[in-house]
């Protein structure tokens, strides 16, 4: 079972992103607190971070940055609500592995989940 790290400030999205991602059968970590966020990667061996762009506590991108310094290795893919070319580019360019609008189709979600941690494997 992957473990997968779910950042998102948006009460409604957390839930419905957990819902989803473990009713696939996934473990979810899950919190709306970049710092914590980033605690909670270095702490656990985390397969994937779902990781919203506009967080208020510390930006997604620099939560990004953050977990790409702990482990460069790491799979981040970015969502948003925002979405726009400047942040798509700075998520690529601190080293995301995929971008993902909201809101999203369920099916397609998944399967950028599964891609992505496919590539793990």
């Amino acid at each position: 079972m992957s473990n997968i790290l779910l950042i998102e400030d948006d009460e409604l999205q957390l839930a419905l992103q957990r819902s989803i991602l473990m009713d696939a059968g996934y473990s979810v970590y899950a919190t709306a607190d970049g710092p914590y966020g980033i605690s909670i990667f270095q702490q656990n061996d985390i397969d994937l971070v779902l990781l919203d762009i506009g967080i208020p506590s510390m930006s997604g991108l620099e939560v990004l940055r953050e977990i790409k310094k702990v482990n460069p290795n790491a799979k981040v893919i970015m969502v948003t609500g925002y979405p726009s070319i400047e942040s798509s580019t700075l998520a690529v360019k601190y080293g995301a592995f995929d971008y993902i609008q909201k809101p999203f189709e369920v099916n397609l979600f998944l399967k950028r989940v599964k891609n992505a941690l496919h590539e793990i494997q």
